[in-house]
């Protein structure tokens, strides 16, 4: 998957605008990963492991609810919160990756995160 980021990243190099190319880099990499779900047209599911991962803590509990919880949500929301939580972009950066305003990201977060909280039970940590 990385070399098709890549390999696409440097057909259009040219495209390039701008001091930081990493939203660049990233909007690259998303639409990679939506062509790929969309000829695969299979999604995994947590729920198939329905009890083979072994219960060790209350934190990998609360881990498998979180990653269970994310798949529930809207393809916009699960995406919004991997590029504000996991990848750590700006507000700003994921505004320009997505094309939508940094006040359109703020809400969409805040939405997110209600919608996340609300499928695991207040635990959205």
């Amino acid at each position: 998957m990385a070399a098709a980021v890549f390999e696409r990243a440097w057909a259009n190099f040219d495209t390039l605008t701008g001091e930081n190319p990493l939203p660049w880099l990233y909007g690259i990499a998303r639409n990679v990963m939506r062509e790929f779900y969309r000829s695969r047209r299979e999604f995994e599911n947590l729920d198939d492991f329905d009890g083979a991962l072994p219960d060790e803590s209350a934190a990998v509990d609360l881990s498998l609810d979180i990653n269970r919880a994310l798949l529930h949500l809207p393809y916009a929301e699960r995406e919004i919160l991997t590029l504000f939580a996991w990848e750590e972009l700006t507000q700003a950066e994921i505004a320009e990756v997505l094309g939508i305003t940094p006040n359109n990201v703020r809400v969409r977060l805040h939405r997110a995160r209600t919608h996340l909280s609300e499928l695991t039970g207040g635990h959205d940590d």
